[in-house]
């Protein structure tokens, strides 16, 4: 079991974060929460958690101040109402910024980081079985192996499902890669990721190129020649 301490000088949004991490994350310990700088360094010495939500403003001792301190592989997230300070955070190679008020969805994201950097760091890097998937505003838990293709979008990923479902993760493609099952996975291109399972064919046109088409997806894909290996003699 994971643990975590939360620091923030607002006993309301404390209990608020308190409240939100319980719901979206019910195997995580919070071992303390602290109310000022100098009270969560006293605690993180003490208790040693793996995750602390640092507030960047408290008195004393601000978030960022106190991140300089913490026991190398502590994973940091900060939660701040202030923009300014987000390029200070992934300068103590912070997991995630929120900024206040935190949502659900998008403490949603940060726990999916956090799982995945821990799962990591631990060495028991199972292959990933479940990701967590947006339709406009609506957030369901979707079973990787169901998943048919992935398609990279910048920072965030679409993944097309067997029944033509098209659903947006909020992870590059290039971190989930690193967790996804290279059995099942195969890589077609820079950008975009198939399920094995979902290949109805696989067409080679007049011109060489390699097209590949996929269950529950009217366009085929295309091969490009790095991953074109992977297909030789089907």
């Amino acid at each position: 079991m994971n643990t975590a301490l939360l620091a923030d000088d607002e006993p309301l949004l404390l209990d608020e974060l308190r409240a939100l991490l319980q719901e979206a994350w019910p195997a995580l310990e919070i071992v303390a929460c602290a109310e000022n700088g100098a009270q969560a360094r006293r605690l993180i010495d003490e208790l040693k958690p793996d995750i602390v939500f640092l507030d960047i403003r408290m008195p004393g001792m601000t978030g960022l101040e106190l991140a300089r301190l913490v026991p190398p592989g502590t994973q940091l997230v900060f939660v701040t109402a202030h923009a300014e300070y987000a390029l200070d955070a992934f300068e103590h190679a912070a997991v995630d910024y929120l900024r206040k008020p935190v949502t659900p969805a998008r403490l949603a994201v940060t726990v999916q980081r956090l799982q995945q950097r821990l799962c990591a760091l631990s060495g028991t890097n199972k292959p990933l079985r479940f990701v967590q998937a947006w339709i406009g505003h609506s957030m369901r838990v979707v079973e990787v192996e169901h998943i048919a293709a992935l398609r990279s979008e910048l920072r965030y990923t679409r993944a097309l499902s067997f029944d033509g479902d098209s659903l947006l993760l909020r992870t590059p493609l290039s971190e989930l890669l690193r967790q996804l099952d290279s059995d099942l996975f195969w890589q077609v291109h820079r950008g975009c990721v198939i399920n094995a399972r979902a290949i109805e064919r696989i067409e080679r046109r007049e011109d060489g190129e390699l097209m590949v088409h996929v269950h529950g997806q009217s366009a085929a894909l295309p091969v490009s020649r790095t991953h074109r290996g992977r297909f030789r003699g089907m």
